[in-house]
């Protein structure tokens, strides 16, 4: 201890000096610490689970599409050469991918009828790129001949099970109307009832026999790694041209990039009142330490420390406690994170309807290196910032009036 620089030794026994002070001070830093770490990793866990909900539910990291394909259109946009696509994304290294045929149908079943999206599947293939094949509960995924996937809840609805036919109803690649009655060959359940209500899926093969469109299909999903999808999009346009239409999942979804956005605005505004009110605690505190210690400041004015000493020892008062308090407030935000992401939060009251919440309707945290790193930064940060005006109050002292100062 006494080999540390004269300016850090008294700021350290300062610190001591009014333990009780200090350590709640202390406390009160490593609360707003703890708030930001936990924020942050249940924020990063939100965007992961509406992230993962997005793509792995339908939409994959991106689809490839004919130039001008809108979704749920009855006329059908047949993709060109799809072979040529999969060369290129296996050329770019994207090797998870699946052919599909999307088409609006109606499905009928005795008296009960819905309104539907059918989609023909590669059922070797589809697993790779999204998760239903994983919500399967009664019978099989779908393949040519076995029927179709249905969800519980429009087999509930349609009053249908395992082994019994619906009609299907769409139209035909040349525009005319197709009716084709098929077996239910199994049930899945996903998280999203609005989804599960309005998706049925079958193989490929299948469904191209019921359009009449031979090998045609209208899309190509595909997976990658998040946070590669942009520039895989961007590249993949570079390279087709005005030949086919691309689009990421966040131009599929605009909606989910947008309220990422709010979450991390919200985030910012959030962390902006907490450490104000830190701030404001550090200041009061800092600011009695100077009105206490007058007569101290003065004689080490006197004795020919510079104001700019006087300034740093204040401000390194103030940095010890923000450093106390950041090693208090990870290992409490650290141990607090370690419990959220192995239990989670169950918000199945407020997302059983979510879209955002397809696979599971736990909020689990999910804690990023970074954001801890950032979280310590502005902590120590505020504190520091904190003691400055202080600390100025303090360097302005006369050193005649401050010695008299009763």
């Amino acid at each position: 201890m006494r080999a540390l620089p004269l300016p850090v030794l008294i700021a350290f026994r300062n610190v001591r000096r009014n333990s009780r002070r200090s350590l709640l001070t202390v406390l009160a830093i490593a609360f707003g610490l703890f708030c930001l770490i936990v924020f942050q990793a249940l924020k990063a866990g939100l965007h992961r689970e509406m992230i993962v909900s997005t793509v792995g539910l339908d939409a994959g990291s991106l689809q490839i599409h004919a130039p001008g394909y809108e979704a749920n259109l009855a006329v059908l946009s047949p993709l060109a050469a799809p072979e040529t696509v999969e060369a290129v994304l296996e050329e770019a290294g994207i090797t998870r991918h699946a052919r599909r045929l999307k088409t609006p149908a109606l499905v009928l079943a005795g008296p009960k009828s819905s309104s539907v999206l059918l989609s023909g599947i590669e059922p070797e293939r589809e697993p790779e790129v999204t998760f239903i094949a994983s919500r399967v509960i009664e019978g099989t995924y779908p393949d040519e001949g076995r029927g179709v996937l249905i969800s519980h809840g429009l087999a509930r609805t349609l009053g249908i099970g395992i082994g019994d036919e619906l009609t299907l109803m769409g139209q035909s690649a040349f525009g005319r109307p197709v009716v084709r009655k098929m077996p239910v060959g199994g049930i899945y359940r996903t998280d999203l009832s609005s989804f599960d209500q309005t998706h049925i899926f079958l193989s490929l093969a299948d469904l191209q026999l019921l359009l009449e469109t031979g090998d045609a299909i209208t899309e190509i999903a595909a997976s990658l790694p998040v946070g590669s999808e942009l520039d895989a999009t961007r590249r993949l346009r570079e390279r087709f041209g005005d030949r086919y239409q691309v689009s990421s999942w966040q131009e599929i979804a605009p909606d989910v990039v947008q309220l990422i956005d709010l979450n991390d605005a919200t985030m910012r505004l959030l962390i902006g009142i907490v450490f104000a009110i830190v701030a404001l605690g550090i200041v009061n505190t800092m600011t009695m330490v100077v009105f206490e210690r007058f007569r101290e400041l003065g004689v080490l004015a006197a004795i020919g420390t510079t104001p700019g000493g006087l300034i740093g020892m204040i401000v390194l008062e103030a940095s010890f406690l923000g450093l106390f308090a950041s090693v208090l407030g990870t290992l409490a935000g650290g141990l607090a994170c370690a419990w959220l992401a192995r239990h989670g939060l169950d918000l199945t009251s407020f997302t059983s309807h979510n879209q955002y919440f397809a696979t599971s309707h736990v909020l689990r945290a999910h804690l990023m290196t970074r954001d801890l790193i950032a979280a310590n930064l502005i902590t120590v940060a505020t504190a520091l910032l904190a003691g400055l005006y202080p600390a100025w109050k303090g360097s302005r002292l006369s050193p005649a009036r401050a010695i008299r100062h009763t």
